[in-house]
């Protein structure tokens, strides 16, 4: 560039230099004047009676309709384990489906579950919403921490659902739990881990813990299980609708439960939002070799991870869908 060429760009960054300023400023005085807001509920974006009208329904039919269902249903499981024991899931099935329609859930299932019995299903955690929406799917029981056992509710559902409590405070107990998943398994019951170990906020499934799967091994030769395979099958849960819209990175964290949020809360917002789309997608089941847990843990997170990444990004599953829920 030339003397001329250079005395002409200087004159023109000369000229643009107080309109930038001022540009500037003025966006710094509109910043100031117009506050930011916390990221609302998207309940709180829809209509506040249209909110208060479903947590008053919702209420009312927690009020009438679940909670005798709980109390008569508990001395009704009680007799079922007692004299028809391989009827045991059938009614926690149908209080937990009962549940997720007053809480206004509709599951979205994509793939389906390994029918051939032992099955060992590895998902991620979301909210403690998980039990109802698997649950009410089909007769099956939880792996859970020892602490579920004493929640309102949450602790009577998990109950309901004959669910496995592992105290993470004494090791010792790892044999006994690997015992006692590995007879049920056997007995042909269908059994969920928590890969995660704990609940996340939707967006990203967290490391499964190796530990967790240790039993896993363990189970097939502390049961006398022999020659019997035993499954295992990834399954992924995403939050993905509010309302019949989809819901974004930004909100999936609201309808989630971790961290310390409370248990009451999160239930009293849950009453009053939308109609809540969940997605299940269930991956390829394979039967378990004596390898590395680590290894093990990795392959059933990767799988996990890659199932959920096509639900938030609206990439198609090579399985079959259905729906249930209205």
């Amino acid at each position: 560039m030339n003397e001329e060429g250079r005395s002409l760009a200087v004159r023109r960054r000369e000229r643009l230099a107080p309109d930038l300023r001022e540009l500037l400023l003025k966006q710094t005085q509109l910043s100031q004047e117009v506050p930011r807001k916390p990221l609302a509920w998207p309940s709180e974006r829809a209509s506040g009676g249209v909110s208060r009208l479903r947590f008053a329904a919702r209420s009312f039919l927690c009020l009438v309709a679940i909670l005798p269902f709980m109390i008569v249903g508990m001395g009704a499981q009680a007799l079922i384990l007692r004299f028809w024991r391989n009827a045991a899931g059938t009614l926690p099935r149908a209080f937990l489906w009962w549940v997720g329609k007053v809480l206004g859930l509709r599951v979205i299932v994509k793939g389906e579950i390994a029918r051939a019995a032992p099955v060992l299903v590895v998902s991620n955690h979301v909210s403690w919403i998980d039990i109802i929406v698997l649950g009410g799917l089909v007769p099956l029981s939880f792996v859970a921490k020892s602490e579920v056992a004493g929640w309102p509710i949450i602790g009577t559902l998990a109950r309901l659902q004959r669910s496995i409590f592992v105290d993470r405070t004494r090791r010792t107990m790892t044999a006994d739990i690997a015992r006692s998943i590995g007879h049920r398994l056997v007995a042909g019951d269908t059994i969920v881990l928590f890969g995660e170990g704990t609940t996340g906020d939707g967006n990203r499934v967290l490391p499964f813990r190796p530990a967790l799967l240790a039993s896993v091994r363990e189970a097939m030769s502390a049961s006398g299980a022999g020659g019997t395979p035993i499954l295992v099958q990834p399954l992924s849960i995403v939050y993905s609708g509010l309302d019949g819209l989809p819901l974004g990175r930004a909100d999936r964290p609201s309808v989630a439960w971790y961290g310390d949020m409370s248990l009451g809360s999160h239930l009293l917002r849950l009453l009053a939002i939308g109609p809540i789309d969940v997605t299940l997608c269930f991956g390829n089941a394979f039967e378990v070799a004596h390898g590395d847990r680590k290894v093990l843990a990795n392959r059933l997170g990767h799988a996990v991870r890659e199932m959920a990444a096509q639900t938030t990004n609206g990439r198609p599953h090579p399985s079959a869908v259905h729906e249930t829920g209205s």
